[in-house]
């Protein structure tokens, strides 16, 4: 090719051709659709529904297909893990019931059977104590009705059943009037 058979619009023409049909407006969307994908990743773990209904008022329902895919298989979106994460996380940082936890993870799109597997062996008191402890010391030295109420208020506000409730406070209150025994030692022990 010489000079005077060079046009501006030819340039790279011979070296790669231009995809058919709008596949690069397609590759590029889905680049797009995908960094946006992992971006959201980025900030913590999400369930597929989350990441699609993030996804869905810039892409396509094809483009969000292919990203759901290559992300699952790729090993970043799992819905079974992220539940398993996000129960971790609330029982660490503010314990929540076991129906306030499945609210959660039903409103992130989880399946509802992952959400079962998820929350087997869930332990409720466990996580209402350590709900309940740091109102219980504020809370400590006053009346046992003020104490009950506002004790089960909070726990109710977390999700928690009103057995699990109803123990905990009992527990909570035994540790507050014996601060040496702590509620460890019961009849049964001492013998």
């Amino acid at each position: 090719m010489t000079n005077s058979d060079w046009d501006p619009g030819q340039v790279g023409e011979s070296e790669a051709p231009s995809p058919p049909d709008g596949a690069s407006d397609r590759n590029s969307d889905y680049l797009a659709a995908r960094s946006a994908a992992l971006r959201l990743l980025g900030y913590r773990g999400r369930s597929e529904a989350e990441v699609r209904r993030r996804l869905s008022p810039r892409y396509d329902s094809q483009v969000i297909d292919r990203v759901i895919t290559a992300l699952t298989q790729q090993g970043y979106l799992d819905d079974a893990a992220f539940a398993r994460q996000w129960r971790s996380s609330r029982e660490r940082r503010r314990p929540r019931g076991q129906r306030l936890l499945r609210q959660e993870l039903l409103g992130k799109g989880v399946p509802e059977e992952t959400i079962r597997e998820a929350l087997e062996n869930f332990d409720g008191p466990g996580n209402a104590y350590r709900a309940g402890h740091s109102l219980a010391m504020r809370l400590a030295g006053g009346e046992f009705s003020q104490f009950r109420r506002r004790l089960w208020s909070l726990l109710q506000r977390r999700g928690f059943d009103g057995g699990v409730i109803t123990e905990t406070v009992h527990t909570l209150w035994q540790e507050l009037a014996d601060p040496l025994n702590g509620g460890i030692d019961t009849p049964s022990d001492e013998e």
